[in-house]
C-alpha cells in the first residue's frame, strides 16, 4: 500500500531501497509491493462494482415508478362508474320523455322507386306536427354510436329470392297506387310496428312491477311489456305491435316479441312482412340521457337469416310531453292519390 499510495518520488526511491537490499530483503520487498499493487487493485474493482450497482439498483427504481405512475393517474382521473337510479322493485329506472334515434332497416342496395321522391305519401297532419323531438345530447355524441343494420356488417340483407322478387313488385304498384292496399301503410293511419315512428314524434316510458309500458305519440300506440314471467298468447291472436314479454339480464331489458299479423312494414322500400315476424329487443340504459337499443329480426319466410339493427333513445328535452296525434281526421291524403275530394258539388 505503501508504495501504491507513494508520490512519483517516493516510489523510486522505495525500488532503489529494493535493488539496494539483500536477495533475502529484496525478495520480501519485492512480495510486499506485489501485495500492496493486488491489495490497490482489489479495492479500486470493489468500488467500481459498488458504483455498478447502486447504478442497476437506481435504473430498477425509476423503471418501477415509471411504470406505476400511468396507473396511479388512471386511477385518479377515472371517473366513478355510472350506476342507474332504481325503479321500487330494484331495475334500472328508465322512466320519461325520449327520442328514438338511428332505428331503421336502410339496406345497402335498396330497389329504386317513385317513392324515394316523396318524404312519404302520408303526411296526413300538418309540417307543424312533424317536426322532429329536441333531446339535449349534441349530434356528435350520437354519431358516434352503432346506428341502423349493424348485421350483416354490409347491410346487404339476406333476402329469399321469392320474398324480394314479391317486395319489388309490389312496389311497382305503389306510385300511383293501384288500389287501397299499395298505399303507404303510415297514409292509411296503420300502426307504425316496432321500426316506425322514429325521430318525428317522443315516446314515454313508464315502469310498474310486472311491466314496462312503451307509449308512442304517433298513432297513439301503446305497447305493454310484460315481465311477471307470463307465457306468449296463443298462435291464434295475432296483434299490429305483436304479443311482447320482458326479462331482466342484469340492467338490460330484453323483450321478446311474436303473434305479429301481415299489416305493418318494415320500411318505405320493405312495405310489408310476414306473420312469421319475431323479434328479440334489448334496452340497456349507458347513462342519464342515452338507452342504447338493438332490435334482431327473424323473418324465415322472407330471410334466411337473421338481421341486427342498432338505435338508442335519447332523452327528450325537460317539459316534453306527448301531444294528440288524430291521424284520420282532416286527411286530404286518400283525395289527393286517388284525384276526388271531400267538397260539396264534387
Amino acid at each position: 500500500m505503501s508504495v501504491a499510495n507513494a508520490s512519483p518520488a517516493g516510489r523510486s526511491n522505495q525500488i532503489m531501497s529494493v535493488a539496494n537490499a539483500s536477495p533475502a530483503g529484496r525478495s520480501n520487498q519485492i512480495m510486499s509491493v506485489a501485495n500492496a499493487s493486488a491489495t490497490a487493485r482489489s479495492l479500486k474493482k470493489g468500488r467500481s462494482h459498488q458504483v455498478i450497482r447502486r447504478t442497476l439498483l437506481h435504473i430498477a427504481v425509476a423503471s418501477i415508478l415509471a411504470g406505476s405512475l400511468p396507473a396511479l393517474q388512471a386511477q385518479e382521473q377515472a371517473p366513478a362508474k355510472w350506476t342507474p337510479a332504481r325503479t321500487p322493485d330494484g331495475h334500472p329506472d328508465m322512466q320519461g320523455m325520449w327520442a328514438r334515434r338511428g332505428v331503421a332497416m336502410a339496406e345497402a342496395n335498396a330497389p329504386k322507386t317513385p317513392l324515394s321522391e316523396f318524404g312519404s305519401t302520408g303526411q296526413p297532419y300538418p309540417t307543424v306536427f312533424n317536426t322532429g323531438v329536441s333531446t339535449p345530447q349534441a349530434a356528435s355524441a350520437l354519431a358516434n354510436r352503432p346506428a341502423g343494420i349493424i348485421e350483416p356488417a354490409n347491410r346487404v340483407l339476406p333476402w329469399r329470392p321469392e320474398a324480394d322478387a314479391a317486395r319489388r313488385e309490389f312496389l311497382s304498384h305503389m306510385i300511383p297506387p293501384a288500389s287501397l292496399r299499395y298505399v303507404e301503410a303510415s297514409a292509411r293511419c296503420v300502426p307504425p310496428g316496432l321500426l316506425g315512428g322514429d325521430d318525428r314524434h317522443p315516446y314515454q316510458i313508464v315502469q310498474r312491477p310486472g311491466s314496462f309500458v312503451l307509449m308512442y305519440e304517433y298513432n297513439h300506440v301503446t305497447r305493454v311489456i310484460h315481465t311477471d314471467g307470463r307465457p306468449h298468447l296463443g298462435p291464434n291472436i295475432r296483434l299490429y305491435m305483436g304479443d311482447s314479454i320482458g326479462r331482466w339480464e342484469g340492467d338490460t331489458l330484453v323483450v321478446d316479441t311474436t303473434n305479429f299479423n301481415d299489416k305493418t312494414s318494415f320500411s318505405q322500400t320493405i312495405p310489408f312482412h310476414s306473420d312469421a315476424l319475431h323479434t328479440v329487443e334489448r334496452f340497456t340504459m349507458v347513462d342519464p340521457y342515452i338507452i342504447d337499443y338493438q332490435i334482431t329480426i327473424e323473418d324465415p319466410k322472407m330471410f334466411t337469416a337473421p338481421i341486427r339493427i342498432a338505435g338508442a333513445f335519447a332523452a327528450a328535452v325537460k317539459g316534453s310531453e306527448l301531444m294528440e296525434f288524430a291521424c284520420a281526421e282532416g286527411s286530404q291524403t286518400l283525395p289527393n292519390i286517388f284525384g276526388f275530394g271531400f267538397f260539396p258539388g264534387q
